[in-house]
């Protein structure tokens, strides 16, 4: 296995500008996801790396090797794609097999690593049929299979289970993660969904407009996330917002809502008298107040998802979720009294939307 090092890239189209200046390090054996929007550019960078794009400036090194001007098919990286690309003529077998037939190795050898690769990925009764013969994730496995037994030294996987359906994907994830704890592979994956990249990853890089938001662990993103974008797009429901003006007296800060209404800050941090700022919380963060001696609301809507119940609230003028274990008896027209633990509350600057 190699890193992968992406040193101040960007790429070009015309005029337009899609990735300005990103920098990224992958550690030998690590499974690093890119995630984002669509349009952010994550699977541009995904195909630079790969060499199916063009580096318009910067550096993409695998190993210690600069490989800007290599051909995709020097780069020892092997790719799993979106929508499987097998041969729809050919056996499992041969599908499995085809890169190293073309590139002529023995075959016993061609046997002996299609066989290893379909053990590892229940694979073997199925080497005879024909790909139409197999479910979407018999068929995604073996795309897996395929990119397996070149043992390529970098993989590379874009959005390969946007196609299934959504039970599917969590088996899939979960398969995905298995092999890679087994092999230790190093891997770039690039996906739009944050669930995915939260459960497989050993580090996230969430992109947006071509730009490099933030770079950690999953629960590190999470906990701590470095400005409004980040705090929005991971979480599901996400991160609820209040905005505000934090007032200071006799040493303790509030945040005053539009309407009037006064949030304690509890120990805020370095901001001041007078900032605008935005509150952030996590559904799961709230609570309703036994005493009634929480924040005010209303209830609005009430939506049993199973495990847990998503309510959402009009508090301080603005839409909040909040999300419960417990089975509450609430309606719509409800009022209640909400509460959080003062150590979950994040707080943004407004206009830099960074975090304070």
């Amino acid at each position: 296995m190699a890193s992968v090092t992406i040193r101040n890239v960007e790429k070009v189209f015309g005029s337009t500008k899609v990735i300005h200046g990103v920098d990224i390090e992958v550690a030998e054996h690590e499974f690093v996801v890119l995630v984002g929007p669509s349009g952010c550019g994550k699977s541009t960078l995904l195909r630079m790396i790969a060499g199916l794009e063009t580096v318009s400036k910067g550096e993409v090194i695998i190993g210690d090797r600069v490989v800007n001007k290599v051909p995709p098919r020097d780069r020892d990286i092997a790719m799993v794609f979106q929508n499987y690309a097998l041969y729809p003529h050919m056996s499992i077998f041969d599908n499995m097999g085809f890169s190293l037939k073309l590139r002529k190795q023995p075959k016993p050898e061609i046997e002996k690593r299609v066989l290893e690769a379909a053990d590892i990925l229940n694979l073997r009764p199925y080497l005879e049929r024909s790909p139409s013969q197999l479910s979407g994730g018999q068929r995604q496995r073996v795309a897996m299979g395929r990119a397996l037994v070149r043992d390529a030294q970098v993989f590379l996987f874009d959005e390969p289970l946007s196609n299934l359906d959504a039970k599917l994907r969590v088996t899939m994830r979960t398969e995905i993660k298995a092999l890679h704890q087994r092999l230790k592979t190093t891997s770039v994956y690039v996906t739009h969904d944050q669930i995915e990249a939260m459960t497989m990853a050993d580090r996230i890089v969430v992109m947006h407009d071509g730009r490099v938001e933030q770079i950690g662990a999953p629960l590190d993103l999470y906990d701590r996330p470095g400005n409004l974008f980040v705090a929005d797009f991971l979480g599901s429901p996400s991160m609820n917002f209040i905005d505000g003006t934090v007032r200071r007296a006799d040493g303790a800060a509030t945040l005053v809502t539009s309407d009037g209404t006064e949030l304690p800050l509890f120990e805020a941090p370095s901001v001041a008298d007078g900032q605008p700022v935005v509150l952030g919380l996590r559904p799961e963060h709230l609570s309703l107040s036994d005493t009634g001696q929480g924040v005010p609301a209303s209830v609005k809507v009430v939506e049993p998802t199973g495990a847990n119940v998503e309510v959402f609230f009009e508090l301080a003028g603005q839409d909040i979720c909040a999300v419960f274990n417990e089975r509450y008896p609430l309606s719509p027209g409800d009022q209640a009294a909400l509460s959080w633990s003062p150590d979950k509350i994040h707080l943004f600057d407004r206009e830099s939307g960074n975090r304070v």
